[in-house]
């Protein structure tokens, strides 16, 4: 009510002003001069790290739109971005698009800090029916969308060709399930060359891998509406024996193993086998080139499942926002759908099916059409505020435990589940 009010003293004072301006010009003889033409709406837009094409296609989308719209584009650190973003919202300077993965989208949308996203999508000619259905069914806060996908990051499964054909295995052949799995694992395993057949480490990328083997045993890690906890069952307890078996059972991964172990020793040959996120293809594609292996995760559990890592965009209830800024929102989201080959051009997974499905991205980025192959049996994480960074603490540090050999996979995830249950009850919403 306030805004309209404001608005409407705003628009009597102009029409005042202008009526003495115009009354004054008659009584010289001038002829009032023409009004200048409205300057372009400013859109600013806040990305801490998503894909390199963005900016290329927000470029365009400027270009195309100048004089109308301008896409004020400022990348912002990730490491802090919570802190920037809250600082700028407190002082009315927020900005009006944001872009993160999907859980820190919650609080402000519980906040009533952002707008609905349907009706952006409409004045743009956006149809959601052109997401991929696992990274638009399930987003809503209150049965409200707020959140767009723009690009996905499927947990995959990499292997070194070298290594398989080595150890009398078929390079071109990933292990399917566990079973076969194990087996290669353990032919991998080299203790004369200090080759190990796979690592697994205590943490990181556990919050790719643990959701993935999870939903594999056919589980869930929480209800976003009851927020009632659901990792710690048959299914979890499956899931990270599975890993502490790697370990202590068939001793196909070293014990202990640091940060980026995995990662390091997969680069200097050491290591046969990974499960990891998208983002590792580059660096792993640049060293090994056509020796590389990637395809979908093995079917550790019954089901196909793999958890997809994301970046999503919404736009924030900022005191600027209007309908003519949400139609160049809507515009602007159009424009960057219909340019998702821009998004591929730089490694990275589009989230729009009207472009994956076509010939041109499966005949001209053979990799990325593998990977978005996920997206059929992809899982997110639940809409739960910042589930997946702060408020899911308790889960990942129990499940460390259990993987350096401290508590029972059902020990850690038991502890894991009564904690987390109960910070529940503190979260927004």
């Amino acid at each position: 009510m306030k805004t309209i009010h404001k608005t409407a003293t705003v628009a009597l004072a102009l029409t005042m002003s202008l009526g003495i301006v115009s009354t004054s010009f008659a009584a010289t003889g001038h002829v009032a001069p023409r009004h200048a033409a409205a300057p372009a709406i400013s859109i600013t837009f806040w990305n801490s790290g998503s894909n390199p094409g963005i900016i290329a296609i927000t470029n365009q989308f400027n270009k195309m739109y100048k004089g109308r719209y301008n896409i004020a584009y400022r990348a912002i650190p990730y490491n802090n971005e919570t802190e920037i973003v809250n600082s700028a919202l407190a002082a009315h300077k927020g900005p009006d698009v944001l872009e993160e993965s999907l859980t820190p989208s919650a609080p402000y949308a519980y906040e009533r800090l952002e707008v609905p996203i349907a009706p952006i999508l409409r004045m743009g000619g956006v149809d959601p029916a052109d997401f991929p259905a696992s990274m638009w069914n399930g987003t809503q806060v209150a049965g409200v969308h707020y959140v767009v996908p723009i690009d996905g990051l499927p947990t995959l499964f990499f292997w070194n060709k070298t290594l398989f054909k080595e150890a009398g295995l078929n390079p071109n052949v990933p292990p399917a399930n566990q079973a076969q799995f194990i087996h290669d694992a353990m032919v991998l395993n080299n203790a004369k060359k200090d080759q190990w057949g796979y690592v697994q480490e205590p943490a990181w990328p556990n919050p790719f891998l643990f959701p993935s083997l999870l939903s594999q045993f056919g589980g869930k890690e929480a209800d976003p509406s009851s927020r009632k906890i659901l990792f710690d069952t048959q299914a979890g307890v499956n899931a990270l024996t599975f890993e502490y078996n790697t370990i202590f059972k068939w001793h196909v991964s070293p014990k202990n193993a640091s940060a980026n172990e995995n990662y390091n020793l997969f680069l200097s040959g050491k290591n046969a086998m990974v499960m990891d996120g998208a983002y590792q293809y580059a660096p792993f594609l640049q060293k090994y080139g056509k020796n590389l292996g990637v395809s979908l995760l093995p079917k550790i559990g019954p089901k196909e499942a793999d958890f997809l890592g994301q970046n999503y965009l919404w736009v924030m209830n900022t005191p600027g926002m209007d309908a003519a800024k949400e139609k160049g929102i809507g515009l602007y989201l159009k424009f960057y759908y219909d340019h998702s080959a821009e998004v591929a051009q730089s490694a990275t997974l589009p989230t729009w099916v009207p472009y994956l499905k076509s010939a041109a991205f499966k005949k001209t980025y053979p990799s990325l059409y593998e990977e978005s192959l996920a997206l059929d049996s992809g899982v997110l994480n639940p809409l739960i505020p910042n589930w997946g960074t702060t408020s899911s603490t308790y889960l990942y540090q129990d499940l460390d435990l259990a993987l350096l050999g401290k508590m029972s996979p059902a020990a850690a995830l038991k502890d894991a589940g009564q904690k987390m249950q109960e910070e529940m009850a503190t979260l927004l919403g």
